[in-house]
């Protein structure tokens, strides 16, 4: 079955993100030249500064601050089929690299850990917390729970949104959050000379000595949506997909349009992370080949899409505040925008 729509949203954090280096990259330069203007294009200021505010925002839902995001809840959803429980939470182990005043924030997926190092981490913190009633839930690879402390004034940044910048004005803010930053506190204590970590120095590893908590807002109710389908294989897009209501597809399950008549949706709403968790591992061939599979998947035929006339409109969205809309070329005006190319996914930098 071909399900298709007049207008394709990709979003795609990252996506205007470069490490050191990377737009010296033959890739750049190359698929950049070879790549035509066939459509009006612009560039939009956009308000969301995360993909899960920009996901709410597309779905037509209102757009919450990054201290308030529903993530545990719908994460949970999808990774085990079952609602989350009252009191839940999303939890990272990271490593906090401190300096004189602040500390940055290096996320999991750049510190190379091990399911046997993550496990006996968790079941020491698990050992020092569940005579409170909490626990520390594992329901798939780098998916963590904390459960059992009530979040209504938890207003952490998500870890990804920090990463790799000072996390001082991101932690636990409200007066009503002394729990939290006492937890915080009390985990790294706990960290700093577990077994794990002195057998990761011994091996020139960063420790990891810290876990994050975010996430654990809770969303009751919601707009109906209609006409409208989702495109994506992470777990809070299609937890929050399902909450919705809204059709869900994998990404190899989409098929392109080939003319209107094709057309189901109004709106199609594409949700691609391979870029972001590129970025966030901190590997640069890795956020390369990202970013050509982004182009080959997703931009080149929406773009294509768009000049043939299956397609009203493409938006791209890096979800921090910034957007290009392609629209098909206005032949009869005396002039046309610039249209974008790859080479503008190489020449963007993410301010850290």
């Amino acid at each position: 079955m071909r399900t298709n729509s007049n207008r394709l949203t990709l979003l795609a954090p990252g996506c205007f993100s470069a490490l050191a280096h990377a737009q010296d990259a033959p890739i750049q330069q190359n698929r950049a030249q070879n790549t035509p203007e066939i459509n009006d294009s612009k560039v939009l200021s956009t308000a969301t500064q995360s993909y899960e505010q920009a996901l709410a925002e597309v779905l037509h839902q209102p757009v919450p601050s990054l201290g308030q995001l529903p993530i545990a809840q719908h994460r949970f959803l999808f990774d085990t089929d079952k609602k989350a429980p009252q009191h839940c939470v999303c939890a990272e182990l990271v490593h906090l690299q401190a300096d004189k005043d602040n500390a940055r924030l290096l996320p999991m997926q750049s510190l190379a850990l091990s399911d046997d190092d993550s496990n006996q981490l968790i079941q020491a913190l698990n050992d020092l917390i569940q005579a409170d009633g909490m626990e520390v839930i594992r329901t798939k690879p780098n998916s963590y729970y904390l459960t059992g402390m009530d979040a209504s004034h938890l207003d952490s940044w998500p870890a990804h949104a920090v990463a790799n910048g000072k996390i001082a004005n991101y932690l636990p803010r409200k007066s009503e959050a002394g729990d939290w930053r006492r937890l915080i506190t009390e985990v790294q204590m706990l960290f700093y000379s577990h077994p794990v970590n002195q057998s990761r120095a011994a091996n020139g590893q960063l420790p990891i000595n810290a876990m994050w908590f975010w996430g654990g807002e809770q969303l009751h109710e919601y707009q109906t949506v209609n006409e409208l389908q989702l495109i994506a294989n992470d777990a809070f897009a299609c937890g929050y997909g399902k909450s919705i209501g809204v059709p869900t597809l994998r990404a190899d399950e989409f098929l392109w349009p080939q003319d209107t008549s094709e057309i189901k949706y109004s709106e199609t709403v594409v949700v691609d992370l391979g870029v972001y968790s590129a970025w966030l591992c901190g590997d640069q061939d890795a956020l390369l080949k990202a970013k050509k599979d982004l182009h080959d998947q997703w931009i080149a035929p929406a773009q294509n899409a768009v000049a043939n006339g299956a397609l009203a409109e493409f938006i791209l969205d890096g979800c921090e505040g910034q957007a290009i809309v392609e629209k098909p070329k206005a032949r009869s005006l005396g002039f046309s925008f610039k249209r974008f190319s790859l080479r503008n996914l190489f020449n963007k930098r993410r301010s850290s």
